[in-house]
Protein backbone atom coordinates (compact mmCIF):
# COMPACT_ATOMS: atom_id res chain seq x y z
CA UNK A 1 0.00 0.00 0.00
CA UNK A 2 1.19 3.68 -0.72
CA UNK A 3 -0.20 6.99 0.02
CA UNK A 4 -1.22 9.50 -2.42
CA UNK A 5 -0.72 12.71 -1.51
CA UNK A 6 -4.21 14.97 -2.55
CA UNK A 7 -2.49 18.03 -1.25
CA UNK A 8 -3.51 21.07 -3.66
CA UNK A 9 -0.01 22.95 -2.09
CA UNK A 10 2.89 22.62 -0.46
CA UNK A 11 3.61 21.96 2.97
CA UNK A 12 6.57 23.47 5.25
CA UNK A 13 7.55 22.01 8.44
CA UNK A 14 7.69 24.51 10.68
CA UNK A 15 7.53 25.51 14.66
CA UNK A 16 5.11 28.31 14.91
CA UNK A 17 3.03 29.55 18.00
CA UNK A 18 -0.98 30.22 17.53
CA UNK A 19 -3.61 30.56 19.62
CA UNK A 20 -6.89 28.07 19.37
CA UNK A 21 -9.33 30.87 20.57
CA UNK A 22 -12.13 28.39 20.88
CA UNK A 23 -9.94 26.51 23.36
CA UNK A 24 -8.16 29.41 25.10
CA UNK A 25 -5.56 27.09 24.71
CA UNK A 26 -1.72 28.16 23.17
CA UNK A 27 -0.42 25.63 20.37
CA UNK A 28 2.17 24.89 17.84
CA UNK A 29 2.20 24.44 13.95
CA UNK A 30 4.44 21.82 12.70
CA UNK A 31 3.48 22.25 9.31
CA UNK A 32 1.42 24.90 7.00
CA UNK A 33 0.69 25.39 3.82
CA UNK A 34 -1.54 28.12 1.89
CA UNK A 35 -4.25 26.44 2.78
CA UNK A 36 -3.95 24.88 6.09
CA UNK A 37 -2.09 23.56 8.92
CA UNK A 38 -1.42 20.93 11.10
CA UNK A 39 -0.95 20.91 15.07
CA UNK A 40 0.25 17.79 16.95
CA UNK A 41 -2.33 17.40 19.99
CA UNK A 42 -2.67 14.39 22.47
CA UNK A 43 -6.35 12.53 22.08
CA UNK A 44 -7.95 14.61 24.94
CA UNK A 45 -7.32 17.88 23.07
CA UNK A 46 -8.47 16.59 19.72
CA UNK A 47 -12.17 18.68 18.04
CA UNK A 48 -13.79 16.87 16.29
CA UNK A 49 -13.39 16.46 12.42
CA UNK A 50 -15.67 18.62 10.48
CA UNK A 51 -15.88 21.02 13.28
CA UNK A 52 -14.84 25.13 12.60
CA UNK A 53 -12.07 26.48 14.72
CA UNK A 54 -10.98 30.09 15.43
CA UNK A 55 -7.09 30.45 15.32
CA UNK A 56 -4.40 33.33 15.41
CA UNK A 57 -1.41 32.45 14.35
CA UNK A 58 1.44 34.58 15.54
CA UNK A 59 3.75 35.03 12.74
CA UNK A 60 6.93 36.16 13.48
CA UNK A 61 7.84 39.80 12.09
CA UNK A 62 4.59 40.45 11.33
CA UNK A 63 2.33 39.38 14.27
CA UNK A 64 -0.78 37.64 14.67
CA UNK A 65 -3.44 37.19 12.28
CA UNK A 66 -6.46 35.49 13.00
CA UNK A 67 -8.13 32.54 10.53
CA UNK A 68 -11.28 30.27 10.91
CA UNK A 69 -10.90 26.77 9.39
CA UNK A 70 -12.18 23.57 9.81
CA UNK A 71 -11.07 20.36 11.23
CA UNK A 72 -10.40 17.81 8.39
CA UNK A 73 -8.54 15.40 10.14
CA UNK A 74 -6.52 13.83 13.38
CA UNK A 75 -3.32 12.57 11.46
CA UNK A 76 -2.15 9.24 11.85
CA UNK A 77 -1.36 7.17 14.68
CA UNK A 78 2.37 8.06 14.26
CA UNK A 79 1.10 11.83 14.27
CA UNK A 80 -1.76 12.31 16.47
CA UNK A 81 -3.14 16.18 15.92
CA UNK A 82 -5.55 18.16 13.74
CA UNK A 83 -5.34 18.96 10.22
CA UNK A 84 -7.01 22.02 9.57
CA UNK A 85 -8.01 23.39 6.31
CA UNK A 86 -8.24 27.53 6.58
CA UNK A 87 -11.66 29.20 5.69
CA UNK A 88 -11.17 32.54 5.96
CA UNK A 89 -9.19 35.34 7.53
CA UNK A 90 -10.57 38.87 7.66
CA UNK A 91 -10.18 42.13 6.35
CA UNK A 92 -8.14 40.90 3.19
CA UNK A 93 -5.62 39.23 5.54
CA UNK A 94 -5.30 36.47 3.30
CA UNK A 95 -2.58 38.72 1.03
CA UNK A 96 -0.61 39.21 4.28
CA UNK A 97 -0.62 35.34 4.83
CA UNK A 98 -0.16 34.17 1.18
CA UNK A 99 2.89 36.75 1.03
CA UNK A 100 4.39 34.49 4.09
CA UNK A 101 4.15 31.10 3.22
CA UNK A 102 5.83 32.34 -0.42
CA UNK A 103 9.04 33.19 2.16
CA UNK A 104 8.35 29.46 3.41
CA UNK A 105 10.49 27.66 0.77
CA UNK A 106 13.35 29.87 1.46
CA UNK A 107 13.45 29.38 4.66
CA UNK A 108 13.45 26.05 4.36
CA UNK A 109 16.38 26.01 1.89
CA UNK A 110 18.22 28.21 4.66
CA UNK A 111 17.43 25.55 7.43
CA UNK A 112 18.76 22.51 5.51
CA UNK A 113 22.43 24.42 4.44
CA UNK A 114 22.80 25.03 8.06
CA UNK A 115 22.17 21.45 8.79
CA UNK A 116 24.37 20.46 6.48
CA UNK A 117 27.34 23.26 7.68
CA UNK A 118 27.28 23.13 11.36
CA UNK A 119 26.44 19.61 11.38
Amino acid sequence: MFFIDRRKYPRYCCRLPAFLNDREMHVYLCDLSLSGCFIEAPPELLIPKGEKVSLTLMLPCVGPLPVTGIVRHHGTAERLGMGIEFLEFPDRLHLVYAKFVKILPLLEEARNLYQKLAG
